[in-house]
């Protein structure tokens, strides 16, 4: 998962992730890399961060055959947390946009 608010840790994201794609024995694991923070003043767009990790080519948001390919993806995601003044106690609500969407695409893999 990329923080994309902390745009100073993005090169060390980027030596991880390739690190991780020449493993040999990772040859044809899928990865899934999730955007994080979208929401934050200043974060990168899913653009920037396919510019920056070097994967301006993946294999698409859809079904992607594991013959002689490894799928790669990118998704955005963020947590917005609010307050629900109408219940008697206070309670945090987190609603969580695009990690489902990431994880149902990695888990057709599985």
């Amino acid at each position: 998962m990329v923080d994309t608010a902390d745009l100073e840790r993005l090169p060390e994201s980027k030596a991880e992730l390739d690190a991780l794609l020449a493993i040999e024995d990772l040859g044809k694991v899928p990865f899934l890399v999730l955007g994080n923070k979208i929401d934050a003043e200043g974060a990168v767009s899913e653009e920037e961060l396919r510019q920056v990790l070097g994967l301006w080519q993946t294999t698409g948001k859809g079904k992607v055959p594991l013959e002689g390919i490894r799928p790669i993806e990118v998704f955005m995601w963020y947590v917005l947390k609010s307050l629900k003044r109408r219940e008697l106690m206070d309670s945090s609500v987190v609603m969580r946009q695009g990690y489902g969407e990431g994880f149902r695409w990695l888990s057709q893999y599985v």
